[in-house]
């Protein structure tokens, strides 16, 4: 008689495999749920924090390899900052140079959003250096500090206005820029220091004196000292899920 692979297979679930309960029908995962939740946060977010994701860092620092392992069998890293306290993934970089496939994928930041970022990163040095921890700012301030910048060229005030404001939200998208009680004002997230190293300021701000036409302008755009001397491999594009 010829029976059904549904009435002779027995369930295999995670227990069968040495893991925890099984949370669904099926279900062969290894990691408790919520560490799994964790996981999800991470491919889900552009980072998280303690302050901001006190649970999901906790979770992150006592199952550091189970879910550097599970990142990497997506090509993903799993980069972790004591310092400031934050988690995030990157896309794996091959050591032969081979391409790996990529849930992430690659986004420039525009001009104004590269004009914000600088500024925002200006600023969470200039605070720290006065002693002070948290950085606040009002859209408004944002939205001029973008158009200090306006080329000369440029005369569609309405247009570049409404970039700025695209800018302040993508920001505020990728978690850079945190919402408090105030509408429109700010927190600057720490994960700038993180994103923006003092080489990665020089580049973009290099990269933004091209977009401006003036490549040979001296302009400051940061505190860390001069911008540097060659511009012409500057990249600002970044990975976002």
């Amino acid at each position: 008689m010829t029976t059904t692979f549904e009435e002779d297979a027995e369930y295999v679930g995670a227990e069968d495999y040495g893991g925890p309960s099984p949370l669904f029908t099926g279900d062969t995962g290894q990691l408790a749920q919520d560490v799994r939740e964790t996981l999800v946060t991470l491919l889900k977010r552009r980072y998280i924090s303690s302050e901001r994701h006190g649970k999901d860092w906790r979770i992150v620092q006592e199952n550091e390899a189970a879910l550097r392992t599970r990142l990497n069998d997506l090509f993903l890293d799993l980069v972790i900052d004591r310092n400031y306290e934050v988690a995030y993934k990157r896309q794996a970089i091959s050591d032969t140079g081979a391409k790996f496939p990529t849930l992430l994928y690659d986004q420039a930041w525009n001009r104004e959003e590269t004009i914000l970022l600088i500024h925002l990163r200006r600023m969470m040095r200039s605070t720290q250096q006065s002693g002070d921890d948290a950085v606040f700012v009002d859209r408004s301030a944002l939205v001029e500090e973008v158009s200090n910048f306006r080329p000369a060229s440029s005369t569609n005030e309405v247009r570049d206005e409404k970039a700025a404001n695209n800018a302040v939200d993508a920001l505020m998208k990728n978690d850079i820029l945190l919402r408090t009680a105030e509408s429109d004002r700010y927190l600057v997230s720490s994960i700038i220091e993180v994103l923006l190293p003092v080489e990665r300021v020089q580049d973009l701000a290099a990269w933004l004196r091209i977009q401006n036409g003036r490549p040979d302008d001296p302009i400051d755009l940061t505190d860390d000292g001069d911008p540097t001397d060659d511009p012409a491999d500057a990249d600002q594009a970044e990975e976002r899920p």
